[in-house]
């Protein structure tokens, strides 16, 4: 077998063991987060989920008693809440705790230097107010939690990858595809340039 020969054929080899391996990667590597995962964290920051605003000019309490998550809901790319709050009213020296019932809808957004998993751009799909027997308007407390979650989950991330544990380095060395399936949000390598990333790089 002369040089070029040789060459060659060790050319192929090494081609056929990186597509081998891009194959293996492609098909075994991939990190999933749960809706069960980020409820659990939006739940143990619950109690920072609460402002005093106003309505009208009266003082109001805004606060997130509990909430749902649920992610790809009807198969679509976005991360869904449901939460149930008491906005208590105060007005000539009497509490009125209203009970509000939201739902509310985000974006999934990875941000790879942090390693975090945002919930970002949230709009309001459904707001059901019970107003404990207060006569004045409270329509607007439905805007009042929308700004409150928005400005929250700005910053805050829902869920943290460490990837310093066995097996979740890739996470932190390779581009990547977020794709949003029902239940969960799957991270992939990215691989051609005809799969377009959904995370930030």
């Amino acid at each position: 077998m002369n040089k070029n020969t040789w060459f060659r054929t060790l050319l192929v080899v090494i081609g056929l063991n990186l597509l081998l391996a891009c194959s293996v990667i492609s098909s075994v590597a991939s990190y999933s987060v749960t809706d069960q995962q980020i409820e659990q964290v939006l739940l143990k920051q619950i109690d920072k989920l609460a402002q005093k605003t106003s309505v009208a000019g009266i003082p109001v309490m805004l606060e997130v008693n509990d909430l749902s998550v649920i992610v790809g809901p009807e198969e679509r790319p976005v991360v869904a809440l449901a939460a149930d709050a008491t906005a208590t009213v105060s007005v000539f020296g009497l509490a009125y705790p209203a009970k509000v019932k939201l739902g509310l809808e985000g974006e999934p957004y990875y941000n790879k230097d942090e390693k975090a998993l945002y919930v970002r751009s949230l709009s309001l799909t459904h707001s059901a107010i019970d107003a404990a027997g207060f006569r004045g308007n409270l329509a607007p407390l439905g805007d009042k939690y929308m700004g409150l979650f928005n400005r929250y989950l700005d910053t805050h991330p829902v869920y943290e990858i460490d990837t310093s544990k066995a097996g979740l380095g890739w996470l932190a060395t390779m581009p990547l595809m977020m794709k949003v399936e029902s239940g969960k949000i799957v991270f992939k390598p990215q691989f051609g340039e005809d799969e377009k990333p959904q995370a930030n790089q």
